[in-house]
């Protein structure tokens, strides 16, 4: 794999274990509202974004009461969820040999950062973007772009830069953020994602443990 200088993350799902964690969530959190959730491989595909729990059958007039509830269960199970493993040697490696380090998640702030701050990965990132920081959710460029702005990083450095996520819409980011996107797609996942579906993204690489990437720093 191709190394750079700046290495942006994903956060949920890329660095922490949480994809079982966020289906539990959205699961239980269906439930709560009489809605029966579908198997966990639908599921998975209306995470994106609040308003597809609407597509699943939640009424409208529930929808924010629903997010307080997911946010409740985020707060109470997301600490607890592990790092992938090799996730943390992997970034002390990045820092030790120099390079410049950014999380990006599409979570909310209200949850992102007090996981971030309980996983100790605050101390290895320059920049820590949530979703709800910018206008425009992935696969919209503007969380990518907004930490390489808080970096400091000028668009004719933008080749330096990769954007690192699980799904397609990371690497979709990525790309419009005119950036190299990696995809994430480890054993765990491959149950629930398909593969072929993510390549449709057209992933500069495809990476499976963090190995993949430390491998190339040597």
């Amino acid at each position: 794999m191709q190394t750079y200088a700046i290495y942006i993350f994903d956060f949920d799902g890329t660095l922490t274990d949480t994809m079982s964690v966020w289906l539990g969530i959205f699961h239980d959190g269906l439930k709560r509202f009489g809605v029966e959730p579908p198997t966990d491989v639908t599921l998975a595909k209306h995470t994106h974004d609040w308003k597809e729990m609407l597509q699943l059958g939640l009424p409208a007039d529930q929808l924010e009461a629903f997010i307080e509830v997911a946010h409740t269960l985020a707060n109470e199970r997301l600490p607890e969820a592990p790092l992938h493993t090799g996730a943390l040697e992997m970034l002390q490696q990045l820092k030790d040999a120099g390079k410049r380090i950014g999380v990006f998640s599409t979570m909310d702030r209200a949850i992102f950062a007090p996981a971030l701050k309980h996983q100790g990965l605050d101390r290895f990132a320059e920049v820590a973007i949530a979703g709800t920081d910018v206008a425009n959710r992935k696969p919209a460029p503007d969380g990518i772009i907004k930490a390489l702005t808080d970096m400091n990083i000028a668009p004719s450095d933008y080749s330096s830069a990769v954007y690192i996520g699980d799904k397609d819409t990371d690497v979709l980011a990525a790309h419009n953020a005119g950036i190299a996107g990696v995809l994430f797609y480890p054993p765990a996942h491959q149950a629930v994602y398909s593969r072929t579906e993510f390549m449709k993204a057209k992933p500069d690489a495809v990476i499976e443990d963090w190995t993949a990437l430390t491998e190339a720093l040597r």
